[in-house]
């Protein structure tokens, strides 16, 4: 693959940041663009019902990543867990696909709120567990490999700061964060 670097963006929502977490969403995308021309960037928060297992997060990655994998999608992903101050766990987690492949945000919250279904089984309801986090903000962008213009990295970079944010991690006991394995060759 060629060498292709971009700029390192800490936190552009000036606030304290986990320094690791913006690393690993920099490599990620990095990664992305080596592989694809256009990468499409989104974000989802899930939530999970109160009495279930928070270890079933791990349960919803898997199934959802294979889900989004043979659909041809190539997903690479970072989710944190966070604790709000009303001691809900919940996380965030941001998406990197082939934007050769999509450039729509639906059929993605449609896979993961099918496969969240499945993991909370039929005694609960999946239907607002998953955010789209579009609130105020566009989510779904793509990122082109050769732009010129770096706004719409500018927007992601901003975006995914916000999974970096330290507020709410805190009160995480545990892995705060884990996201797809791959190697530079």
């Amino acid at each position: 693959m060629p060498p292709y670097t971009l700029p390192f963006h800490s936190s552009i929502l000036n606030i304290p940041i986990d320094e690791r977490i913006m690393h690993v969403c920099h490599e990620l995308l990095v990664y992305s663009l080596l592989k694809h021309s256009r990468v499409f960037v989104m974000r989802l928060d899930v939530h999970l019902p109160q009495e279930i297992e928070q270890g079933r997060i791990m349960t919803f990655n898997q199934r959802f990543i294979e889900k989004e994998k043979m659909a041809g999608y190539d997903p690479l992903y970072i989710m944190v867990r966070e604790v709000s101050t009303m001691k809900h766990t919940h996380y965030h987690m941001a998406l990197f696909l082939d934007g050769n492949v999509t450039r729509n945000t639906y059929q993605h919250f449609q896979n993961a709120e099918r496969v969240l279904q499945n993991v909370i089984g039929p005694e609960y309801n999946a239907s607002g567990l998953i955010d789209q986090c579009n609130h105020g903000h566009r989510n779904g962008i793509m990122v082109e490999r050769n732009a010129t213009d770096q706004t719409d990295l500018n927007e992601v970079m901003r975006q995914l700061s916000y999974l970096a944010k330290i507020d709410q991690k805190e009160r995480v006991h545990g892995k705060t964060f884990f996201y797809s394995r791959f190697t530079f060759i």
